[in-house]
């Protein structure tokens, strides 16, 4: 059941969707201090692979040294060019692409190509910026805040369910990463509720799941959804219980969804953990990230690496399909919030409370309140107008 006994009001108005300034706000204060999910160990396996990414105009790339992972500001301190900029690659040193320099694994300068031309110069002047990164089994989490709260003390009883989620005896199933042009609260929003479902997904998930089956959690940090229900095709819920069989595991048909503010998301299903972050690009334009992860038993058995070969056939379909139908209306929904009027302040109902409860993190996150301090005792669900 849900916790909430009334419909509850839509706490942001459009504008909040679509201004420049409350893209900025939100930058500031939600995104920057952050942590975020940008990858996992399986995107950099052996020793010099690297990736780039860019979060919110900062250039990242993660390098794999002696199987120690490390981040840095992907600009050069001599000239400010981008060490690199390809998206994946393997380098032995890192160095920049422009000049040479090289750097160690501090981010402090190893080598200056014709050195004596820069005298003088005190040693460990100049070097890259270095980020602080946490891990959760294989997935690599990152925060551009030089201090602040660890990984753990953000997620509280999320960070064990990561370390479970993702843990090294799972293999990578499936990456997928796109843009969609929609304010990235317009896509958490939808993942926070299941009343979009026969419209949207009519040949995924088909079935709204009845009230009576699901359960909401909602703290001052974060809000969990969970549900069981068998899938609307009998063939899937067979090689459902197969698959769990030859996995060596109990059977569930469990649906979890967590969400930890502002955007890291955990889904639990089956023998399929889900690590997801959407990224801000601007007012009307996000990018999600996910990955899949399975366990299918002691990876030495043959069963688990055939499990996992008929795991990941189907989760390619599946999950792409499900990706694909709710990217499709996000766009829609922009679009209705860039409009010069709407028909009313917006309602939600008791099936949609966690966005209740998400928009008004956002709107204190934002206002220069303590975005995590709970109201009262109760349920924090707070009934605040536009």
């Amino acid at each position: 059941m849900f916790i909430s006994e009334t419909h509850l009001p839509q706490v942001l108005p459009p504008d909040r969707y679509t201004s420049q300034e409350q893209y900025e706000c939100e930058i500031e204060h939600l995104f920057k201090p952050g942590w975020h999910f940008i990858g996992c160990l399986d995107d950099i396996p052996n020793d010099g692979d690297y990736f780039t990414y860019d979060l919110f105009g900062h250039p990242i790339i993660v390098w794999n040294k002696d199987g120690e992972i490390h981040a840095f500001l992907n600009v050069c301190a001599h000239r400010f060019s981008t060490l690199r900029d390809d998206p994946c690659g393997n380098l032995c040193s890192l160095h920049c692409q422009y000049h040479g320099w090289e750097y160690d694994t501090s981010g402090e300068t190893r080598k200056i190509p014709d050195a004596p031309s820069f005298k003088p110069m005190e040693k460990g002047s100049l070097g890259l910026k270095k980020y602080r990164i946490e891990f959760l089994g294989q997935a690599i989490y990152l925060t551009l805040a030089k201090e602040g709260p660890t990984l753990e003390e953000v997620l509280g009883p999320g960070y064990e369910t990561g370390r479970r989620l993702f843990s090294t005896d799972r293999r990578l199933l499936l990456t997928t990463s796109y843009e969609v042009n929609a304010n990235w609260k317009i896509k958490i929003e939808n993942t926070l509720e299941s009343y979009h479902i026969e419209l949207i997904h009519p040949e995924t998930f088909a079935i709204r799941p009845d009230a009576q089956i699901c359960e909401h959690q909602i703290e001052p940090g974060f809000t969990t959804f969970r549900t069981s229900q068998p899938p609307p095709k009998k063939r899937d819920s067979r090689l459902n219980a197969m698959a769990h069989k030859i996995a060596g595991v109990p059977f569930s048909e469990e649906y979890i969804h967590h969400l930890y503010y502002p955007s890291i998301m955990m889904v639990e299903t089956g023998l399929i953990g889900i690590a997801e972050s959407t990224f801000p690009l601007s007012p009307s334009k996000s990018r999600v990230l996910l990955k899949f992860f399975a366990y299918t038993g002691p990876k030495e058995k043959l069963s688990a690496r055939l499990l996992y070969r008929g795991i990941r056939f189907w989760g390619k379909r599946f999950f792409t399909k499900v990706v694909m139908e709710d990217a499709g209306i996000l766009p829609s929904i922009q679009k209705g919030m860039e409009s010069n009027d709407v028909p009313s302040e917006g309602l939600i109902s008791i099936r949609e409370e966690r966005i209740n409860h998400f928009q008004d993190f956002i709107l204190r996150a934002t206002s220069g309140d303590d975005p995590s301090a709970a109201s009262d005792d109760t349920p924090p669900i707070h009934p605040i107008a536009s």
